[in-house]
């Protein structure tokens, strides 16, 4: 038995979290100007895998002095959760209430300095096991104001270099939370009681953009938007030499990657982090001499249970074929994979995918209504896949048909 480095189903260790300089860097001088009383709130976009989770996890080391920047350490004051699950604003506030008085209890010396907040927070019964009503019925202006009060102390006590509120899968929270009138009232109001040591950083998928602009057409202007692509193929293969470091580190017996191998991990992960995690930890799962080869890449990747299956249980899997029965209408989408996220013109798409333009024209409606592929607004007849990721993984099984080394159906 070996210790496997690398992690598909969760945040990336920081010694392997690589490629993202610019991001970091951003975040790095937001928290600096943040501290200097000039904060520039961050909306982290992008599709799922691209590292978001772990960006926004190491965004909050940083923001808490674990890891230095640069030199200088920060002390901030870090309410770190996700907005999955919540249905309205009042749950919004909560959620991040109850986070932020986990984290105070973690301070004592700021409970005495800060009593009010700390017993606002331990008598507020929404945070507890029952309110004296419905969450529905509470009255979430009130919840926020007392929300702004509480950073307002926070911040005034001066323990910290300011508070971050790091909010990962903001894009999970419905229309009926209005995020953006959360995000822009909040700081407006703290604004007005002349406390700008406050950083905001929000990620979640793409369709965030939307649902902030929705709920308040001036929230947008709150952030600086930071949108996240896949890595370079030099940042991919570091990924993977990272986790062999830690990893003989751990492990009496040292294992190695051929050349090839690495390349192929790199090349079959389009720069997905999430990807990368998943392919380099299958094939070091194949592995069986200590030298991670192209065969070991190719098992872990397209035998049954499989990097591939796994993603695509994960990701794709239902968009693929539970809600496609016809094969016809996923040599469409094979099709439409070569391009990635582009946008392919109906005609290129009869003259290329070997389907009949009537089952193609079939295909284009019905994989649209199910909102497998997106239309073009502005232009009539050109369509494409949602995200690039999922073009990555339909080239991919494509690969595995071909080398007829994977099943049909994951």
């Amino acid at each position: 038995m070996k210790f496997n480095p690398f992690v598909p189903n969760g945040i990336a260790y920081t010694g392997m979290f690589t490629g993202r300089y610019d991001e970091i860097l951003t975040i790095e001088q937001a928290l600096f100007q943040t501290r200097n009383g000039n904060p520039q709130h961050l909306l982290l976009t992008g599709e799922r895998g691209i590292g978001k989770s772990s960006l926004l996890f190491y965004a909050d080391l940083v923001a808490r002095g674990e890891i230095e920047s640069d030199g200088v350490k920060f002390n901030f004051l870090t309410v770190s959760t996700d907005l999955a699950g919540i249905s309205s604003q009042a749950g919004l506030i909560k959620q991040v209430a109850r986070e932020l008085r986990s984290k105070l209890r973690q301070h004592k010396s700021l409970q005495e300095k800060a009593k009010k907040v700390w017993d606002f927070l331990s008598s507020w019964e929404v945070l507890g096991v029952k309110y004296n009503g419905r969450e529905d019925e509470l009255d979430s202006d009130e919840l926020l104001d007392d929300l702004v009060s509480i950073t307002d102390q926070l911040i005034e006590s001066k323990e910290f270099d300011g508070v971050a509120f790091l909010l990962d899968e903001a894009d999970s929270a419905p229309s009926s939370a209005n995020l953006g009138e959360f995000v822009k009232v909040f700081t407006e109001r703290l604004a007005k009681r002349g406390q700008s040591k406050l950083l905001l950083v929000l990620a979640g998928q793409s369709l965030i953009v939307n649902r902030l602009r929705e709920s308040h057409e001036s929230s947008l202007r709150v952030f600086q938007i930071v949108q996240m692509h896949p890595l370079e193929q030099a940042e991919r293969e570091l990924v993977v030499k990272r986790g062999l470091e830690i990893a003989n580190e751990k492990n009496e017996s040292q294992t190695d990657i051929s050349s090839d191998a690495l390349e192929l991990i790199a090349s079959l992960s389009e720069g997905y982090p999430h990807f990368v995690q998943q392919f380099s930890f299958s094939a070091f799962q194949s592995d069986r001499d200590n030298l991670i080869d192209h065969d070991d890449v190719s098992s872990g990747a397209f035998n049954e249970n499989g990097a591939i299956s796994q993603l695509g249980a994960k990701y794709f899997s239902k968009m693929y074929y539970s809600k496609i029965l016809s094969s016809e209408y996923r040599k469409v989408l094979d099709y439409m994979a070569n391009h990635g996220d582009q946008w392919v013109s109906r005609k290129d798409i009869v003259s290329n995918c070997g389907v009949s333009a009537t089952n193609i024209d079939n295909a284009l409606m019905a994989l649209k209504s199910r909102e497998i592929i997106l239309s073009d607004d502005a232009r009539r007849g050109f369509y494409r896949l949602p995200t690039r990721s999922f073009a990555t993984w339909i080239l991919a099984i494509g690969r595995a048909d071909r080398e007829d080394l994977f099943g049909e159906g994951g």
